[in-house]
């Protein structure tokens, strides 16, 4: 489906282009504080399918880069931001806050993830990280992937300048919740491909090239 190069849209790839490189924000990755401090701007929830229909001669020319977070920590924090509707700089989508905020416990939010049959049933949140990730054909198309607490590593390795400092942004209020080792296994069985993406760039020390010269 073609897509409109509207303000926004031509706002976000010639900021990529200002920066020299193209950030895949996978949500509750600290996407938000990531896009700030390179573009001085969010550039949204946006796959690497979607970067290389919208502009695809950046997206050959420039590095290409995501961060990766432990698919069961990403999910505790993605049930506290559900159950709160959002953080303080972002909504959940109207489209799911109200059933969102009802979430008896982990186990609904579970079922939630496992009843969709395809990622447009559940919100940006609840996506895999994988889905942000991949081509059409299923294979990892960004060039270079970093842990969380990597990610000022890999900016230096790839000779990034942010445009401001690393900042928390879109703080939840509370805690993250407890899971039982039951509920842990199952986010695991649920998000089997973002947990072996994510085991491989942890033996790799945090940081993983996949592409690129």
């Amino acid at each position: 489906m073609a897509l409109p190069l509207d303000a926004k849209r031509r706002a976000r790839i010639a900021a990529a282009r200002r920066a020299g490189v193209i950030f895949i924000h996978v949500p509750k990755n600290a996407g938000m504080a990531v896009s700030q401090a390179l573009y001085g701007m969010q550039i949204k929830h946006a796959s690497a399918r979607y970067f290389a229909m919208l502009a695809p001669s950046e997206w050959k020319r420039l590095p290409t880069f995501a961060v990766l977070r432990d698919p069961v920590d990403r999910f505790r924090s993605a049930y506290r931001y559900a159950r709160a509707g959002g953080g303080s700089d972002n909504r959940v989508s109207p489209v799911f806050a109200e059933r969102y905020r009802a979430f008896g416990g982990i186990d609904d939010a579970l079922d939630h993830v496992e009843a969709a049959r395809s990622p447009y049933g559940v919100d940006h949140i609840f996506r895999p990280q994988c889905w942000y990730l991949t081509d059409r054909r299923g294979a990892i198309a960004v060039d270079h992937l970093a842990l969380i607490e990597r990610v000022g590593d890999l900016l230096d390795t790839l000779s990034i300048t942010p445009a401001g400092p690393l900042r928390h942004v879109n703080r939840t209020e509370g805690s993250d919740p407890v899971l039982t080792p039951g509920q842990a296994d199952r986010v695991r069985r649920i998000y089997a491909d973002d947990l072996e993406l994510f085991d491989q760039v942890a033996r790799s020390d945090g940081l993983a090239r996949l592409r690129g010269d």
